[in-house]
């Protein structure tokens, strides 16, 4: 990366030389804003910012875009490393009349609704020249500064510093390093390695703190520094709290929580907040297993959404539209309307639901859309994650945006982005916070719950959401994986775009190249949406807007032999694969990916050429599909709550789970609190935990070469609710 862009839409074209001498004064207060905030140990060489001009709205494209096609989604190189957008508040057309800013138009969108579906989180700065403007913020991206300062930036250098600051400073790293490096003293708290001390002086450990570095140890301090924040206390004023604000800004949200043990933790906070005993809610089947569990904790009642399965590939697929339609407004009693949708997006393979739609379903119907995102926290970052509906709106596949948007968000942030693992965010949206402001009867329910002197109050619901976390947070959090997530965001917003786009070009040239190679075609090397959904399918889903996600590179093969050969020689060559099934192998490209891993990769995929394919024959029985039919006919916690007794699992068959257990693979939960054990449960259960063994099936009991699961003794059963 040598340059960094500006985008300023100029009312007036100005001369190379004012261009080339305003490029360089934002360089030189870059670096300085650069030196301050991401110090290294070693001299950084920052890229040099240049101002791109452009004189109308609809030019836009032509510089953004790949031959001007927004359509396709690829950035020209200016794009890619573009950190910002200088706005002219005021135009002059050719005979003389003034149009403003909000008043224009690219590609039938106006000016604020383009910038925002293509490019939500790069900061707009609108140059104020006139008074009469009238234009509004559209979000909190958008911030407005008189023009004459970036014409003065040696007069105004303090005022640009500090808005470089307000966009791009990881508030709690910063803090924490200064105060590590310049304020820590003596320690007479937690924790007891005191600062890498306990290493340090060990004869025997000296090397493990030398291997992991002196600032690992000396920034793992307690919450009792008061001065840097606590995870307990989020409406305090420390920085904590400031870098949760810059997150939420950065993600489009309302709120945004940082937590430290993973996402599942998020997904049990959020439901034992927003759900009460009894409730029900849509739940995909396929769903992580930490919503089972939050399903058990919140002693709500699941309704699963049909399952789709692909046994050819074994793998899961997403849920149709018109299921997810049908669910969504069937005619309830007004006790068992749920209150929730919870669904995947994208799913571990990478397909992408249309989230526009199903929240417009879920709003009309008074329902809750959560969306568990955990596996594409980089969906705001890019325009290539749009699409054009059949009336010919543009919206975005992210979950969390301004214009159509699930009400929540859960990031594993750690999974793809530059954070350290169990590091994740809940992100809350504006959609969810103006439901407390509508008068519809469908959202009663939500202002009784979270009401003030009996008006419904988002802030009660924050305040009740951080109460809940209370419970899951450790009050000994690790500060350097919050400083982590602070600089994720941070790092996404200076430089997402970019590191999106290498990856979008790595993988469409690897893709070339294998099937080029290997002499078949790209759906037959690759497994993509319509491989998942099957072809029969496969037009009803794209054009509903289901996408497939090119980050999940998942390779299919002709046979689980040549599968399983192709395993081996990757452990050979010291390549490790994110999840397989019989006949596939996904791959994740993330943020750290580098561009050597494809060659690597194509070299051993090269010398197996010809065990790529499509799979010859199913890779699962289709009675996976059976296995997953059922509904609870009890209560899931109280299922999950009883005594219970072990039983051979063969035994099982007609009895009532009191437990979860998940088979990998295929990697979704069998068995669950609740449910009325089949047969095909049986054999699936059985049939892996004796090919992979019994700890291939998280929560199956081993005893003698005997299988046990936990059920519902007869005598319990009579105590329980049974559900209709």
């Amino acid at each position: 990366m040598n340059e960094l862009t500006i985008v300023h839409l100029q009312s007036k074209l100005e001369d190379q030389a004012t261009l080339h001498a305003k490029s360089n004064e934002f360089s030189d207060l870059f670096r300085t804003f650069c030196d301050a905030t991401f110090p290294s140990e070693e001299p950084i060489d920052w890229p040099l910012v240049r101002i791109v001009p452009v004189t109308s709205a609809e030019a836009l494209a032509q510089v953004m875009f790949v031959d001007g096609d927004s359509a396709n989604g690829h950035l020209n190189d200016d794009a890619k490393n573009c950190i910002m957008f200088l706005l002219d508040d005021c135009f002059e057309t050719e005979t003389g009349e003034r149009v403003f800013l909000h008043q224009l138009s690219a590609e039938g969108m106006f000016i604020h609704q383009w910038l925002n579906t293509y490019f939500p989180v790069q900061p707009k700065i609108v140059l104020i020249s006139c008074q009469d403007g009238k234009f509004t913020h559209p979000s909190k991206r958008w911030t407005f500064k008189p023009a004459g300062i970036f014409d003065h930036m040696a007069i105004y250098e303090q005022r640009i510093l500090h808005l470089f600051r307000s966009l791009w400073e990881p508030r709690f790293w910063h803090q924490l390093r200064e105060y590590v490096i310049n304020d820590a003293g003596s320690s007479w708290h937690t924790p007891g390695h005191n600062s890498g001390h306990a290493f340090t002086n060990s004869l025997f450990l000296q090397g493990f703190r030398c291997e992991f570095g002196s600032m690992s140890f000396r920034c793992d301090i307690s919450s009792s520094v008061h001065s840097l924040g606590d995870l307990s206390k989020p409406e305090s004023h420390t920085p904590l709290a400031d870098a949760q604000r810059l997150t939420a800004e950065i993600f489009g949200a309302a709120q945004s929580c940082y937590i430290t043990n993973g996402s599942s933790t998020a997904n049990k906070a959020m439901l034992m907040t927003l759900l009460r005993p009894g409730e029900y809610v849509l739940l995909d089947r396929n769903c992580h297993k930490s919503v089972h569990h939050a399903v058990v904790m919140s002693g709500s009642i699941p309704v699963y959404l049909p399952a789709q399965f692909n046994a050819r590939l074994g793998v899961w697929g997403p849920i149709s539209i018109a299921d997810l339609g049908k669910a969504i407004t069937a005619n309830y009693p007004e006790e068992q309307k749920p209150r929730m949708v919870i669904l995947t997006t994208c799913t571990y393979e990478g397909i992408l639901y249309p989230v526009w739609e199903i929240a417009r379903l879920c709003e009309r119907n008074g329902m809750l859309f959560y969306a568990d995102e955990a596996w594409a926290p980089y969906l705001s970052f890019h325009p290539y994650y749009t699409w054009v509906t059949a009336d010919g709106r543009r919206v975005r596949y992210n979950a969390i945006h301004e214009t159509t948007s699930a009400h929540f968000a859960v990031h594993s942030t750690h999974k793809t982005m530059a954070a350290f693992s169990q590091s994740s965010m809940i992100h809350v949206s504006f959609r969810f916070k103006q439901l407390f402001e509508t008068e519809s009867a469908d959202w009663q329910w939500l202002r009784s719950r979270f009401a003030i002197n009996g008006h419904g109050s988002y802030s009660k619901f924050s305040h009740d959401l951080h109460e809940v976390l209370r419970y899951w947070h450790s009050t000994s959090p690790h500060y350097p994986m919050m400083a982590t997530l602070d600089c994720a965001g941070v790092q996404m917003r200076l430089e997402g775009m970019r590191l999106i786009e290498e990856r979008l070009r790595w993988i469409k040239s690897f893709k070339e190249r294998v099937t080029h190679g290997c002499g078949l075609s790209e759906a037959e090397c690759f497994v993509g949406l319509r491989e998942v959904v099957g072809e029969e399918k496969a037009d009803e889903y794209e054009r509903a807007g289901y996408m497939h996600d090119p980050l999940k590179l998942t390779i299919s093969f002709k046979t689980p032999e040549g599968c399983s050969a192709f395993k081996a020689l990757l452990r050979k060559s010291r390549i490790q694969w994110e999840k397989s099934t019989p006949v596939t192998l996904l791959f994740l490209v993330s943020m750290g990916t580098v561009e050597n891993h494809f060659e690597y990769l194509y070299r051993a995929l090269f010398q197996m050429k010809d065990a790529l394919g499509r799979p010859e024959k199913d890779a699962f029985a289709s009675s996976v599909v059976d296995a997953v039919k059922g509904q609870n006919v009890i209560v899931p916690r109280d299922a999950a709550l009883c005594d219970g007794e072990l039983m051979k699992l063969e035994d099982t068959e007609g009895r009532i789970s009191s437990q979860l257990l998940v088979p990998y693979p295929p990697g979704i939960p069998l068995f669950l609190p609740g449910l009325q054990i089949t047969r095909p449960m049986i054999d699936i259960v059985r049939s892996v935990a004796e090919k992979e063994g019994a700890d291939s099936v998280h929560g199956l009991f081993e005893r003698n070469g005997d299988f046990y699961v936990e059920v519902i003794r007869d005598d319990e059963l009579v105590k329980l609710r049974l559900l209709k």
